[in-house]
């Protein structure tokens, strides 16, 4: 049986009295795409933290590649997170410097290589986003979805085995929404990653995932395809696919209307 590329093992995270993470287990194998959803405050965006090993949890291990990146010191996890690839929601990208600058920054800080050889990389990843020429821009002159774009060319431009993507989507009209999920799968057939994203999108996830994690209250509350997830009698599930108010939602929108003397 193949050993999954991530292995979460009762992860447990506590802010304060606070629990966020109540004991998330997790395995993602090596060439698939999954998509974690989940209500706001669930607990995807802690999730997606400490997968990419920014925070260290209350209990648990994370093991990526078959090594527990939670019992690592700083030195030991760089290694480990520099085959990995991030993609920020606000892309993240450094607005004093050029998208040039921004996509060879990890070759800079990470690699001995020449820079005429950084120079080459930089712009085949530009180029396989679609921002040939744009190597000189600032990130002030570019669209939100160009921007999305060079982060994603910054996020491969150590050839991750592993790409992680927060809201890919979110601020992006439809159509530049699909491009770029398009996009990200035909970058995942091409240098056969490993793909987690966190979105709120169901539109994005029927272009990109092969499996599904729905979270609720800090847990994995099911797992499997969008398909299967959506068929399941699950008062929950049904909820947020249909996108049906909860009764804290419905409880405000009375007050509101009591407000203004609505019945």
């Amino acid at each position: 049986m193949q050993e999954p590329i991530i292995k979460v093992k009762d992860l447990v995270v506590k802010y304060g009295t606070r629990t966020v993470l109540n004991g998330v287990n997790l395995e993602i194998f090596k060439g698939e795409s999954i998509a974690i959803l989940g209500k706001s405050g669930c607990g995807k965006s802690t999730l997606l933290r400490h997968l990419i090993g920014l925070s260290q949890p209350t209990s648990g291990q994370v093991i990526v590649k078959g090594q527990d990146i939670t019992s690592m010191d700083e030195d030991e996890k760089t290694e480990i997170l520099k085959k990995l690839g991030m993609l920020f929601q606000s892309s993240a990208l450094f607005n004093s410097m050029t998208i040039g600058d921004n996509v060879a920054l990890p070759l800079r800080e990470h690699t001995p290589l020449e820079e005429s050889t950084i120079n080459i990389m930089t712009n085949m990843k530009l180029g396989l986003v679609g921002l040939s020429g744009f190597e000189d821009f600032k990130p002030s002159q570019l669209s939100g979805g160009m921007k999305k774009r060079a982060g994603l060319a910054r996020a491969i431009a150590m050839d991750p085995d592993i790409l992680f993507c927060d809201e890919p989507s979110a601020g992006l009209d439809p159509v530049v929404a699909a491009g770029l999920d398009r996009l990200i799968l035909e970058l995942k057939k091409a240098f056969k990653m490993t793909i987690v994203v966190v979105t709120h999108e169901l539109a994005s996830v029927a272009i990109i995932a092969d499996r599904v994690a729905m979270m609720h209250e800090g847990k994995i509350m099911a797992i499997g395809t969008l398909q299967e997830l959506k068929s399941q009698n699950n008062p929950l599930m049904r909820q947020f696919f249909n996108r049906e108010p909860d009764d804290e939602e419905l409880a405000r929108e009375r007050q509101v209307s009591s407000l203004f003397g609505k019945a």
